[in-house]
C-alpha cells in the first residue's frame, strides 16, 4: 500500500506532505472567506455586488490552491515536463529547447503581468487584503508554470541548499507566497470579523433606542 502510494506522489517525503497540507489550509482559508462574504452580504452589512464579488474571488482562489497543491504532490509538474520533453525529441527541437524554454517564459511572463494588472485594475477599490491575495496567488501560479517548463539553470537554482537542513530555494518561494496568500485571507477574515461586529452592535443600539421610545410613548400616555 505505501508503495503504490508512492508511485502516485511526486513527493512522499515529510517535507512535501507538509508543503500540501500549508496549501490545504490557505485553500480552506480562502473558502471560508468566500462563505463569509456570502453571510455578510445575506444579513445586509455589505452590499450585495461588493460582497458577491469578494465570494467568486475567494472561491477561484480556493480551487486555484487545491488544483496547484494537488498538481505538485501528484507530481503532475513532472509528467507535463516529460510530455513536452517527448514532444520536442519526435520533432527534432530537443537540442534547442533552452531557447524555447526561455521564450515560453517571456511570454508567459509578459502575458502573466498583463493579466496581473487587468485583475488589479479591476478590484483596485477591493481591500489590500485583496490585492495582496491576488499579486501572491499570481506569483506562485507564474512560479509553478517555470518550475515545470524545467530550464536546467532555473533548476539548479531553485534545488541551491540555502543553509536550512531540507530547505531549498524552492521551497522558501512555494512557502512564501503560501504564507503571504494566507495572510492576506487572515487578514480580510479578520475585517469580516469586525464588519458583523460592528454591525451587530449597530442592530442592538437601534434596538435599544426603539425601546427607550417605546417607554416614553407608553409614559406619555398614561
Amino acid at each position: 500500500m505505501i508503495g503504490g502510494l508512492s508511485s502516485i506522489v511526486g513527493d512522499p517525503s515529510l517535507d512535501g506532505w507538509a508543503t500540501f497540507l500549508v496549501y490545504l489550509v490557505a485553500a480552506w482559508l480562502c473558502a471560508a472567506n468566500a462563505r463569509k462574504s456570502a453571510t455578510l452580504a445575506a444579513t445586509g452589512v455589505r452590499q450585495v455586488a461588493q460582497a458577491q464579488s469578494r465570494r467568486r474571488f475567494w472561491i477561484v482562489l480556493a480551487v486555484l490552491l487545491l488544483l496547484l497543491g494537488l498538481t505538485r504532490q501528484l507530481d503532475l509538474q513532472a509528467l507535463a515536463a516529460q510530455m513536452t520533453r517527448s514532444a520536442l525529441h519526435q520533432d527534432g527541437v530537443y537540442e534547442e529547447r533552452s531557447g524555447l524554454q526561455i521564450g515560453l517564459i517571456a511570454v508567459i511572463g509578459i502575458f502573466g503581468t498583463i493579466g496581473l494588472l487587468i485583475a488589479l485594475f479591476s478590484f483596485r477599490r477591493a481591500e489590500a487584503s485583496v490585492l495582496i491575495a491576488l499579486v501572491g496567488a499570481a506569483l506562485l501560479a507564474l512560479f509553478t508554470v517555470i518550475r515545470t517548463i524545467s530550464l536546467h539553470d532555473v533548476d539548479q537554482l531553485l534545488h541551491h541548499d540555502v543553509g536550512i537542513p531540507h530547505v531549498h530555494v524552492n521551497n522558501l518561494i512555494e512557502i512564501g507566497t503560501l504564507a503571504v496568500i494566507a495572510g492576506a485571507s487572515f487578514a480580510f477574515a479578520r475585517r469580516l470579523h469586525d464588519e458583523g461586529q460592528s454591525a451587530r452592535l449597530r442592530a442592538l443600539a437601534i434596538k435599544e433606542r426603539r425601546r427607550l421610545l417605546g417607554e416614553k410613548r407608553r409614559g406619555k400616555q398614561s
